[in-house]
């Protein structure tokens, strides 16, 4: 008798296990949907308007090239749930170029991946040594100096410079010129020397001061680049021939070769650069200004600190297979939640070791209409190009106001901006910034 009974309940439990399974299955499926749902909408999804090139259902993620395709299901990639593990190991360690060629190939990822699955096991990080007790041993961070000026003249041409008269408490007339590439490539070089000293790897996207991401000032670079990028620029459809007659016949200035020619891709050089060393986190220097303070040619009384991470894309910012990657990546990799985890702790410590409030959206107006809060004090999502295409955690921090009345006195001193106390204390506060985000990770 119990011979019979035995088979009716082992199918039925059989049965239940698998019913449970799918409820599980499908409870973690609509819990993974929920969340990038959420993700897109808080942190990428600036006007809304993006439905048009992603789904996120049942099956997977899906991203397309216009709103045509979607409605044909026709999608220029798709990563199903199963895959998610996967499609974030290789992307942590294959390189930038490999991962997007996975991307560009089309279709499913499982179909076009599984050729990159041989480099992803030979491109493994080995273990970290431990050795000592520094607090950042082992670990590589990139350091980007924002804008490339040493001097006023470069400052000029970037428009990333202060030049005017200002009176101090005593009555004092002081001459204020300010670069702002020479402000953030000291602040690098002092923060470079504080990260090393605790056991870091660093590496700078800009090896002198006035020097690019090309390893050459702006002057080589004319001399021996700007044919040549020209011609590539016209053969691609960037500019026209009548643009490029204006660009070769010594037409234009030099801030329109800059703005045109070199400004762009100069930062696309920076994002490759940093993507090839494959840091651990990376960190963005800037120095801000006040936007209402037309020219910079006075002081103004504002100063907040801010950090920018990626996102914030608005309804036409998806146009190429590029962005759309980029989009895609911060949606599926941790990169964005860990850059907000950063920036929050610089904004922290610049508040603390400066003495400098982080901005509200309502303190500027590119924070209203152009980003979106992070959800963490002075951190917002915005889609600048190293925020889009710089991969890992990072930050893109814009410290203190340059022409704020007593900030422009404070930098203004000292020819060599690495003995400036003010620059000094920027690169204490960046430095506090990771140690306090490390030791929470």
């Amino acid at each position: 008798m119990t011979h019979f009974t035995k088979g009716p309940f082992l199918l039925t439990f059989i049965l239940f296990l698998a019913i449970t399974n799918c409820i599980s299955q499908d409870a973690l499926i609509t819990s993974k949907i929920n969340y990038y749902k959420k993700k897109a909408d808080t942190f990428l999804d600036k006007e809304k308007a993006l439905y048009k090139h992603y789904s996120i259902d049942n099956k997977g993620i899906s991203i397309y090239e216009t709103h045509q395709k979607k409605l044909k299901n026709d999608f220029e990639f798709h990563i199903a749930w199963e895959d998610m593990d996967d499609f974030n190991d290789c992307y942590k360690k294959i390189t930038y170029r490999q991962i997007f060629e996975i991307y560009s190939k089309g279709g499913n990822y499982q179909k076009v991946a599984t050729s990159y699955h041989s480099s992803i096991n030979a491109d493994t990080k080995a273990p970290r040594p431990v050795r000592d007790k520094k607090k950042l041993n082992g670990l590589k961070i990139a350091i980007d100096p924002g804008h490339i000026a040493g001097d006023m003249e470069m400052g000029d041409i970037e428009k990333k410079c202060l030049n005017f008269e200002v009176s101090d408490l005593n009555g004092k007339q002081d001459s204020i010129a300010i670069a702002e590439g020479a402000l953030t490539f000291a602040t690098a070089k002092l923060l470079k020397n504080k990260l090393e000293e605790e056991g870091a790897e660093v590496f700078m996207t800009r090896a002198f001061n006035s020097s690019s991401a090309f390893g050459l000032t702006f002057d080589n670079w004319l001399i021996s680049n700007f044919k040549t990028t020209v011609d590539s620029f016209q053969k691609a459809g960037k500019i026209t021939i009548s643009q490029k007659q204006f660009f070769l016949n010594d037409k234009a200035s030099k801030r329109d070769k800059f703005r045109v020619i070199f400004k762009e891709l100069e930062l696309a050089k920076r994002a490759e650069i940093i993507n090839n060393y494959k840091p651990d986190l990376t960190i963005i220097i800037h120095y801000n200004v006040d936007e209402t303070n037309t020219g910079w040619t006075k002081p103004t009384n504002k100063n907040f600190n801010m950090a920018f991470v990626g996102g914030a894309f608005c309804k036409n910012d998806l146009t190429t297979a590029e962005k759309r990657f980029a989009f895609l990546r911060l949606l599926l990799s941790s990169d964005l939640e860990k850059s907000i985890l950063l920036s929050a702790e610089m904004m922290k410590s610049c508040e603390k070791n400066l003495n400098v409030k982080t901005a509200e959206k309502k303190d500027a107006k590119y924070l209203s209409e152009g980003c979106l809060s992070a959800g963490k004090p002075g951190v917002y999502c915005r889609n600048l190009q190293l925020t889009r295409c710089v991969n890992g955690p990072l930050v893109y921090g814009e410290t203190l106001y340059q022409d704020n009345i007593n900030e422009c006195i404070a930098l203004n001193r000292n020819t060599d901006k690495t003995k400036n106390i003010r620059v000094q204390q920027v690169a204490e506060a960046y430095f506090q910034g990771v140690l306090n985000f490390v030791a929470n990770q």
